[in-house]
Formats: C-alpha cells, structure tokens, sequence
C-alpha cells in the first residue's frame, strides 16, 4: 500500500519514524480448546499484561504524508496476554501469548489542522497477528511463532511539536485480533481485544523529494 501510493505522490513528501511504549487491558474472552476431536469451552478468561516485564509492551512505525491531512503508515504493535491460571481448566497448567500478539498494520491517518504546537491525528488499521504463544498442557510445554488471523485497530493521538522534526505524542488505541495458537495436541483459540496506552515521540524528515536522501538541516 505504501509503495502504491508513493508512485503516484507529489514529488515531494513527508516521512515520519515513531517508537512508543506503554500498557494494555484485554478484556476476558472465552477460549477453545481442540484437541483432536475434543472441544472445551473455557469461559470468562482474564487476562494479565505484565507490560514492563521483558519483553516490555513497545511498538513502532514509519509514516508518509505527501499533501493533505492524509498519511500511509506501517506499524508493529507488540502487545502480550497471560492467562490467569485460575480461570484454566485442570490439564492447562499455563496458557499465554507472552512475546506478543505482534500486530503488524497498515494505517490510513487523519491530522486535524495544528493549534500552536499541538495536533491531533486519528488512525485506523488492518493487517495480521503473528503470535508468539507459550502453553504447557498435560505436562507437555510448547511455544512458537505463527501467521494467523486479520487483526484491526483505531486509536486517536495527542501530539506536542517540540522541534521543528521532533514530537512527542500520547496515544489510545483498540485493537483486536483472534488467533488461533498451537498447543500440544491442538491449539486455542479466542478474541483478544484490547486498549491501550502509549507514549512516545517521533521524528519527522520534512520535505523529501523521492529518490532522495534528506539533507542536513
């Protein structure tokens, strides 16, 4: 989607690198079970985000705004969840998509016009998950990164011009995703659909003609 909408932008372009960190609640879901002809409804799960735990809660992105209050982005969210172990069935010792659901997005942006050095910018995305899960059942652990499901997001951001290219930015979002995650024998499966909490700053090239590299202010 970037490189489409790139050839056919003006000559000139702005293009943003942004990193942030934060927190989540993912809101109690009903999980899956399937192993082998076997289905178990696991109701009423809650989830732990443990954001600052390594590896903490962190996401990036790279942004292009040509002319316009509109702008193309890619990003990567990585956000966790951790089952409570209580709310498991007896065989499911622990259950968790621990390094990340990992959200990889493309986003279309709106920027409201600047007041002073302030502005406000609403995105929406789509993209897919590619959760890392880690389980043990049955005594058997297993853990692995996979290709899964569609995953969608919005969110709205405040962001303060400290620089003429550096900003600093606070940022709700609402993500939601639901794959399904291999376990031993089978896998589980439910909806994980967050909020969340950022905070960052991002770095804007201002500008930048295509084919060009930006030049030393």
């Amino acid at each position: 989607m970037l490189l489409l909408l790139i050839a056919a932008s003006p000559a000139r372009a702005d293009w943003t690198l942004a990193a942030y960190l934060g927190s989540s609640f993912t809101q109690p879901a009903t999980l899956t079970l399937v192993r082998g002809s076997a289905s178990t409804r696991i109701p009423d799960v809650h989830f732990a985000a443990k954001p600052f735990v390594s590896p903490p809660y962190y996401g990036y992105r790279v942004g292009w705004r040509g002319r316009g209050a509109l702008s193309v982005e890619a990003e990567l969210i990585h956000v966790k969840v951790f089952a409570r172990r209580a709310d498991l069935p007896a065989a499911v010792e622990r259950f968790s998509i621990s390094h990340g659901l990992n959200l990889v997005l493309g986003n279309v942006t709106w920027r409201a016009r600047e007041r002073g050095r302030a502005h406000f910018d609403i995105r929406a995305g789509a993209g897919v998950a590619i959760p890392h899960g880690e389980s043990e059942i049955d005594g058997v652990a297993q853990e692995q990164y996979e290709l899964s499901s569609l995953a969608l997001q919005g969110g709205a951001a405040l962001a303060v011009r400290l620089t003429d290219h550096l900003d600093a930015f606070g940022e709700y979002k609402l993500t939601t995703a639901a794959p399904p995650v291999s376990v031993s024998g089978g896998h589980i499966s439910g909806r994980y659909t967050s909020q969340h909490a950022a905070f960052g700053v991002s770095w804007t090239f201002r500008n930048i003609r295509r084919g060009t590299l930006p030049r030393r202010q």
